[in-house]
This record gives structure tokens, sequence and C-alpha cells, in this order.
């Protein structure tokens, strides 16, 4: 029964130490630019996946908010994107892009997504629809990776 006991603890210790999460960083990067409107766009940097401390291959999501003065998301539109860097040089390996409108009078006209060497860019098109008629707001959300893996 002794032995029993202690090849449980063991293979427990063992599952255990492989189960623990290396670096799972829930930091975010907010910026908040206002409108002459009242109307106001908030961006945030987030991240998207767990990576390990001697990983270089970072995951990352930039969205932009374009919010009311009361601070209901009118529409959005992200950037996810993973980049590899090695201390001399990064590179964006893959992204894409998504755009919401939960605003009652706001559709998404457009919206596409690139990637050029460590920076991945979205650009969207949203329409508002009022008793004036309809009126488009583009808006472009850009990230970028530094040759050390900084985020902007």
């Amino acid at each position: 029964m002794k032995r029993f006991i202690s090849i449980l603890t063991i293979l427990v210790m063992t599952i255990t130490a492989f189960c623990i999460p290396i670096n799972a960083s829930a930091d975010t990067i907010t910026s908040i630019e206002y409108l002459d409107n009242g109307d106001y766009i908030e961006t945030v940097i987030e991240d998207t996946g767990i990576s390990a401390s001697a990983s270089t291959i970072i995951t990352k999501t930039k969205t932009s908010y374009y919010k009311n003065s009361s601070g209901s998301v009118l529409w959005s539109v992200s950037i996810t994107a993973t980049f590899s860097y090695n201390g001399t040089t990064s590179s964006c390996t893959s992204c894409y892009h998504s755009t919401t409108a939960p605003g009652s009078s706001w559709t998404i006209k457009s919206a596409s997504h690139r990637k050029a060497g460590n920076t991945a860019t979205a650009t969207a098109t949203a329409t508002h629809t009022g008793t004036t008629g309809s009126q488009d707001y583009t808006r472009s959300v850009t990230i970028q990776c530094s040759k050390d893996g900084v985020i902007s």
C-alpha cells in the first residue's frame, strides 16, 4: 500500500509539472482618441494566446472600438497577428481581421487585412444610416512587433 501511494504521488507530481502555465500574461494596453462629435475611439492590444517565456512566437489582437459618448460600442475592427522574432529581426507570419457593428444604425460595408514584414493592418469601413442619410467611416488598425517581441 505504501508503495502504491508513493508511485501515485510521483505520478501526480510529474503530471502537475507539465500543467503549470509558463507565461499566461493578461496584459492589455489601451489608448483613447476623442472625436469632435463627442464620440471616441478606444484601441486595445491584448494577449490572444499563451507563449512560453523562451518562445520566439507571439500572438496578439489589436482592436479599435468606435464608441458613442455614453460608452456603447457602435462598431469595431480588429487585427489578430502572429509574429516570430529572434532579437535581430521580427516578422508577421499570419494575420486575420474581424469586425462588429452592434450599433442599431451601423453596418460594416467592407473589411480587409494585409501583412508586410513585422506589421499587420486591418481596414474596415462602417456605414451609419440616420435620418439625414448615410455616412461612411473608415478605420485602420495596425499592429507591429519589434525584434525583441515588443508589440505596439
